[in-house]
């Protein structure tokens, strides 16, 4: 076989496969196998943390009357770590530190906390302390994250000169 008989057959043998394609019905479209028009749905709820429960705010003034403290106890469901008690006087906010309440329990699952806030420690918080209303705000959190519970609360008004104090819901 000569080279150019070999060129003519190569050359018929790519004409009669164009032709044979050409020929062939075309491609039927389907759907593929992992396409569904079906759907699901479902509902969730976010979890949310218990509001602690405060139990007593009781105020203690010296002989004249006058304001020296204020003992503030609640329980909640979370150790010390995930509890935080605020003091909020106008638009001034302070956090009392973990080392000035006490923690016990858990009884049946509650913990029972107990914090004194003297008249010095209130002052460093919110500054004005004296005349004003200072709200105590007791809430559960978890560490580290955005989530804290609706606050439990009670109001400390002391009058001028520091006189009449009181605790209320």
């Amino acid at each position: 076989m000569t080279p150019r008989t070999r060129r003519m057959l190569a050359g018929l043998a790519g004409l009669s496969l164009l032709a044979g394609v050409a020929a062939l019905p075309p491609a039927q479209v389907t759907e593929a196998q992992f396409t569904d028009p079906d759907f699901g749905s479902s509902t969730f709820t976010a979890q949310t943390l218990v509001t602690p429960v405060i139990t007593g705010c009781t105020v203690a003034n010296n002989g004249l009357g006058v304001f020296q403290s204020v003992t503030i106890t609640w329980t909640a469901l979370y150790p010390l770590a995930s509890v935080r008690l605020t003091a909020t006087s106008g638009t001034t906010t302070g956090t009392v530190a973990p080392a000035n309440i006490t923690a016990s329990g858990p009884v049946a699952g509650v913990y029972s906390y107990s914090a004194t806030l003297s008249q010095a420690l209130l002052t460093s918080l919110v500054s004005n302390l004296l005349g004003s209303t200072t709200t105590l705000t007791v809430t559960s959190l978890i560490p580290s994250t955005t989530w804290v519970s609706p606050g439990a609360t009670r109001k400390l008004t002391i009058a001028l000169l520091g006189l009449n104090a009181a605790c209320t819901v």
